[in-house]
């Protein structure tokens, strides 16, 4: 099929339409023939040709192979196309059903003529009676029937079988890899309880959000999200080794080199494809070498395959499994818990550019706003200018005490300090003042701070009042010491603009238990709003930027206007969400609006058993309807003494799921709306698992001696010159370079790597 497939990437067409096309011409071709020997009989009542059962049956399959091919061919583009199709195979079949009868009944008087003993007298004396009488048996099956065809096509059928056909897709041959497979982060959901085949969500349907909706105790978590998580960390493990394992052998055959020194440990443990270099003249074998690794090209740059995870989940349980999970598969993350000590830090001011810092700092506290809106009647409160006064005081924070403290990072801690004593702002200021550069490039920002903020400043009066919440949502941050550890850390900080371009795992626990409901929110929603800050700005477009997968567990809790982007545009920053909650209630606690935004956007829907009678309703509704033929006893109308000619079976849309069946689906299972790579809605109910014991152990990480190549230079690149002068590799983008029996690769043995060459009998020879 490659080889077929290469045929018509030049014609510029699929299988589909090739084969309908081929087809078509086929049965024109069968259609005509006939046509003419029908003709033969009226005209003359012989046939010049008769065909046997075998040749009517191939004659059959190419309309019939036509229009099941042409159904997903390039020659639909609408309903319309789907009826001429039909029609036209519906007609073919009739002509070729027409011309069969005709032509063997022709052939059976002829045969019968042929067994008389006076043959040559009948034919010749009585020809005249036998020529008119075959012509008038051939015309009459035709003028019979053609009433009866023309009834079921243009009356029946376009009353009640017009939404049939336009269900019906036909056979598709195109390839079912493209978009799955080993290379892609499609994710396994489970098995489909009715028809038993593997239920899983392409990569690109992950970004159009996935909704998770069970009781508490419904298995959400061990079932879901942990099981999702494992997976995408088994995926980044795989690209890892096996790239790993195609790096050595590039840099073996000297088609690539390290684009610099590296410690052997570290670059086994922490191997990525970036860390290479392809040779200038050998651009294209690399490429080809690599082509399953390469995500994207844009320029001179090359995005290979990996990919980031986020997981917060508000207790330390959940996280903890992960945690194991990425240790046995040897993977390192970021941990974020107000409960350890290791903890990174999440200090907005760690951003090298004031500006940014100043944004994220204001669209944190915003999104505080907008969270708590309702709770701020006691505030004078205007979010413009207390966000002005936010964004000032970060760039004063930004570019004055790493001046004052060598270098040290301010934290959300100093700017309470200065919300809360304005003195400190003025003498701040004076520090920028007494740096003419400084003064110049701060220049507005000096004589705003003048004009709100020192004494006797016209407005400072305004200003305490307008910083009278930022404080309140600040101090209640900070009064908690694991989470004021976190934001005010001044050295070990988690960039998020690194994290996403560099696929870094990050498993952030908002301790629920332990902070309390109000603490536990403020500091997940720090955490979201901060990623959201880097996440709209990430480089690139579509096709270069690194999948990410944000978990979210217990979303409600961080429900507000200000994480809509999370489900809006959040999919053109190749950041896929994952988010559970218990009932739709809670999704719209907030308000319709921002519930309905949520719905709407999770393209992908799963839900236990359970719920309440409200919520089964509408989820029986949302998982859609089937379409099917009903039947209903033919009714008696005693008046008229007959069956009602009324009758008909009629194709209606009944809902899949009643809410019956929603409430009593039993423990580890659920039922679920996805979509497929083409768009198209899939749903059933599916058996769900806890995580397999593969991720409960310890993986092989294969290890490999890069020390002579740390250098820059291949030490072997003398004999793998000649190797590529006299070997051809095979180009195609479906070779696989390595040839090994397990998809592990735990053989720990350099030498198993291998090339195919097409001539390598010399190379027999002197290894012999």
């Amino acid at each position: 099929m490659k080889i077929f497939d290469k045929f018509l990437k030049l014609l510029k067409t699929d299988r589909n339409t090739f084969l309908t096309y081929v087809l078509a011409l086929g049965s024109v071709y069968v259609l005509v023939d006939r046509i003419v020997e029908f003709i033969l009989i009226v005209f003359t009542g012989v046939a010049s040709r008769y065909w046997g059962p075998i040749s009517y049956a191939i004659a059959f399959a190419f309309p019939i192979f036509t229009f099941l091919f042409s159904m997903s061919s390039k020659f639909i583009s609408c309903d319309d196309d789907k009826i001429f199709w039909f029609k036209s195979y519906c007609i073919s079949l009739y002509i070729l059903g027409v011309t069969m009868l005709v032509e063997w009944f022709n052939k059976l008087v002829w045969l019968g003529l042929i067994s008389l003993p006076g043959y040559d007298v009948i034919v010749s004396q009585f020809s005249y009676l036998i020529k008119p009488a075959l012509s008038s048996i051939a015309l009459v099956l035709p003028l019979l029937s053609w009433h009866w065809l023309f009834n079921q096509l243009y009356v029946k059928f376009n009353k009640d079988k017009k939404d049939s056909l336009f269900d019906y897709e036909g056979l598709n041959l195109s390839d079912t890899s493209i978009g799955w497979g080993p290379y892609t982060n499609e994710v396994f959901l489970g098995m489909d309880k009715d028809h038993g085949n593997s239920v899983k969500i392409p990569e690109i349907r992950r970004y159009e959000s996935t909704l998770v909706v069970g009781i508490s105790g419904a298995g959400k978590t061990s079932l879901i999200f942990e099981p999702w998580v494992a997976q995408d960390i088994d995926k980044k493990f795989f690209y890892k080794e096996s790239s790993k394992t195609l790096a050595f052998a590039a840099l073996k055959s000297g088609i690539a080199t390290l684009n610099c020194p590296y410690d052997n440990d570290y670059i086994n443990k922490n191997f990525n494809l970036n860390m290479l270099v392809p040779v200038e003249n050998k651009k294209k074998l690399y490429k080809s070498y690599l082509s399953k690794f390469i995500y994207a090209e844009s320029g001179s740059s090359i995005y290979y395959r990996n990919l980031g995870i986020t997981y917060v989940a508000p207790e330390d349980e959940t996280i903890n499994r992960v945690k194991s999970i990425c240790e046995n598969f040897g993977m390192s993350y970021n941990l974020v818990d107000p409960n350890d000590s290791n903890s990174v830090g999440l200090n907005p001011f760690s951003f090298d550019n004031p500006v940014q810092t100043a944004l994220s700092i204001s669209t944190i506290l915003k999104g505080f706003y907008e969270e708590n809106k309702l709770d701020i009647s006691m505030f004078y409160y205007n979010a413009e200018l207390t966000n002005q006064i936010i964004e000032n005081l970060a760039v004063l924070l930004k570019v004055t005490y790493p001046k004052l403290n060598n270098g040290k990072l301010p934290n959300l801690e100093d700017m309470y300090k200065l919300l809360n004593n304005f003195s400190l702002i003025e003498k701040m200021c004076k520090i920028i003042e007494n740096d003419a550069n400084l003064a110049e490039t701060y220049q507005n920002q000096l004589n705003y701070f003048k004009k709100n903020f020192y004494d006797n400043s016209p407005n400072r009066a305004q200003m305490e009042k307008l910083v009278a919440y930022p404080i309140s949502q600040l101090d209640n941050l900070l009064r908690y010491p694991g989470v004021k550890k976190i934001l005010c850390n001044r050295s070990n900080n988690m960039n998020f603009d690194n994290a996403l371009l560099n696929g870094d795992i990050t498993l952030v626990c908002t301790r629920r238990g332990d902070l309390g409901e109000n603490a536990h929110k403020l500091f997940g929603l720090f955490f979201l709003l901060l990623m959201q800050f880097s996440v709209l700005r990430r480089a690139g477009n579509e096709n270069t930027r690194l999948p990410h997968f944000l978990y979210i567990d217990e979303f409600p809790d961080f429900i507000c206007p200000a994480i809509e982007p999370i489900f809006t545009i959040y999919r053109k920053y190749r950041v896929a969400t994952v988010i559970s909650a218990q009932n739709l209630s809670q999704l719209n606690a907030k308000g319709e609006k921002i519930g309905n935004t949520i719905i709407a956007n999770c393209a992908n829907k799963i839900v236990f058993g359970g719920n309440t009678p409200e919520d089964n309703e509408w989820w029986g509704k949302e998982l859609g309807e089937k379409k099917e033929w009903t039947y209903s006893m033919v009714k008696y109308d005693q008046s008229k003494g007959k069956y009602d000619s009324s009758f008909s079976p009629k194709y209606e849309n009944k809902q899949k799921y009643s809410p019956g069946k929603i409430q009593s689906l039993k423990f580890k299972k659920c039922a679920y709306k996805v979509k497929g790579i083409k768009g198209d809605i899939v749903n059933g109910t599916a058996n769900l698992d806890f995580l397999p014991s593969k991720f409960k152990e310890k993986q092989k990480i294969k290890e490999y001696n890069f020390t002579k190549y740390s250098s820059g230079v291949n030490e072997d690149s003398n004999t793998s010159k000649n190797t590529i002068r006299k070997s051809k590799v095979n180009d195609d983008i479906n070779y696989n370079p390595i040839r090994s029996t397990s998809s592990r690769f735990d053989d720990n043995n350099a030498e198993a790597i291998t090339f195919v060459f097409k001539n390598n009998k010399k190379r027999k020879k002197e290894n012999a």
